[in-house]
Parts: structure tokens; C-alpha cells; sequence
């Protein structure tokens, strides 16, 4: 009697064992940070932000996120408190393994420097704005616990301080590929050209509805940003800009998106 419930025990054990492989992501533990900016003290006020920010809220439930931190209306001083210290912080707590942070809200480009304005921000005072050099040198910090880096940016072009863009529309790739998740990536994604951002925002829903309607087990980030870049075509908006985060670890690695 007492091999038989051992032989159970074993048994349980390893279907449980099995269960939690099955579920874990090869992206490894990976979170999504959303910052919406939209209630502004000067700039004007984006009313359809937080909608778009659902809609990709929602097309993300079928896919394995462990964790969505969603801030709203950041000044200067939480951005850079957030990047550098709170999630920061959270990250290596948590290991987390893979990381996409969404920014939607006004943006702006002075030079080869793209700038995130922070709802406090001064008009036409770039002392004011967040400067998203600061965010790749919080970033860079955390490339020894992070194996993947997304960020995406609904505003301004990201400038080519921040990025090396890709020379040539990116290769696709498919489900076959995700052994290549072992490898380190650090890429970015904006929608490019406007400063104060249209709404509703085409790219965020060309960005969900390929997400939602993907009928595939993944979907890397290079299939869609290809399909980002056709549909501003045929909208006649600026197209989207891709590229390697400049001076974060990158081994040709990239950003899957990995279903339920």
C-alpha cells in the first residue's frame, strides 16, 4: 500500500512538473509597462489615449504576460523615477526575463533626440521633456536580469541617438525560430512623424488587430512591424521606424509575442 502511494506521489509530481513546463513562456517571465500620457497642463489633452491603451490591453490577454503596469499621466520627475528606480527594482525582484514598455502621448524631436513629454511639461522647453536617452541608460542597467528589451513609442520618431535603424524592411520570421529567444535582444518601434499624435491611433490599432487576430502560436515583432508599415502606406501616415537599441546587448535575438 505504501509503494502505491508513493508510485502516486511520483507520478503527481511529475504532471505537475510537466504543467508548469508546458505554461512557461520561452520568452522566459515577461511584463508590459504602459505609459499613458494624455491629461496635459498645456499641451492639448489626448482624449481616445486610454482607449487605444485597452484595445491593447485586450488583444494581450491571449498571450503569456505575466504582469501589466499601466501609469497614467507621468510629470518629469515620475518618469524618471519609474524607469530609474521603481521598475528598476521590480524587475530584478521579480526576474523578469522580458520587457516591453509602451509609451502613447505626445512626443517630440529636437535634432537626432526624440523627447516624451511628461504632462507637466513646458511648450517648447526641452528642459522639460523626457529625454528617451535617459530611458535607454535606465534600461541599460537592467540588460543583466532583461534578456529582451521592446519599446515602442506612439509619438515622435525615436531619433538616431536613441536607435540604429534598420536598413531594409525586417526579414519576417515564424514560430519555427523561438529557439532564438536564448539570445539577447534590445530592439524599438515608432510610429514616427507626428508630434501631437493623431487619435485615434492607427498604428496601436493595427498594432492590436494583428495581435488579435494572429491564428498562429507566436508572432515575432519583425511580421508585425512589417504589416505596421503597409498599413500607414495605405493610410498615407508616416511609416513606422524600427531598429537596435544603441549600446544595449543585442545577439539577433527578438521580441515574440507567445499565445496561451
Amino acid at each position: 500500500m505504501k509503494t502505491i502511494k508513493l508510485i502516486f506521489i511520483i507520478l503527481l509530481a511529475n504532471c505537475i512538473s510537466i504543467s508548469a513546463s508546458e505554461s512557461q513562456s520561452p520568452m522566459g517571465k515577461t511584463w508590459v509597462v504602459f505609459i499613458e500620457n494624455s491629461q496635459y497642463q498645456l499641451y492639448e489633452n489626448l482624449y481616445k489615449t486610454s482607449n487605444d491603451i485597452k484595445l491593447m490591453k485586450d488583444a494581450l490577454e491571449n498571450y503569456k504576460i505575466d504582469s501589466i503596469i499601466h501609469k497614467t499621466n507621468l510629470t518629469k520627475s515620475q518618469m524618471e523615477n519609474f524607469f530609474f528606480s521603481e521598475l528598476h527594482e521590480s524587475v530584478l525582484d521579480n526576474e523578469v526575463k522580458s520587457l516591453m514598455v509602451w509609451y502613447a502621448g505626445h512626443g517630440k524631436n529636437i535634432g537626432d533626440t526624440g523627447y516624451w513629454i511628461p504632462v507637466d511639461a513646458m511648450l517648447n522647453d526641452k528642459s522639460t521633456f523626457y529625454n528617451i536617452n535617459y530611458l535607454r541608460e535606465a534600461l541599460t542597467s537592467y540588460t543583466e536580469y532583461l534578456k529582451h528589451t521592446l519599446v515602442v513609442t506612439d509619438a515622435c520618431e525615436s531619433g538616431p541617438s536613441f536607435y540604429q535603424a534598420m536598413r531594409s524592411i525586417p526579414q519576417n520570421r515564424n514560430c519555427d525560430d523561438i529557439t532564438i529567444t536564448r539570445y539577447p535582444s534590445s530592439q524599438t518601434i515608432a510610429s514616427s512623424g507626428y508630434e501631437l499624435i493623431p487619435e485615434p491611433s492607427i498604428f496601436t490599432r493595427t498594432f492590436a488587430t494583428l495581435l488579435t487576430h494572429n491564428i498562429n502560436p507566436c508572432i515575432p515583432i519583425e511580421n508585425i512591424v512589417n504589416q505596421l508599415i503597409i498599413a500607414a502606406s495605405r493610410n498615407n501616415q508616416p511609416i513606422p521606424r524600427f531598429g537596435k537599441i544603441t549600446g544595449m546587448q543585442d545577439e539577433g535575438g527578438t521580441f515574440f509575442f507567445i499565445k496561451k
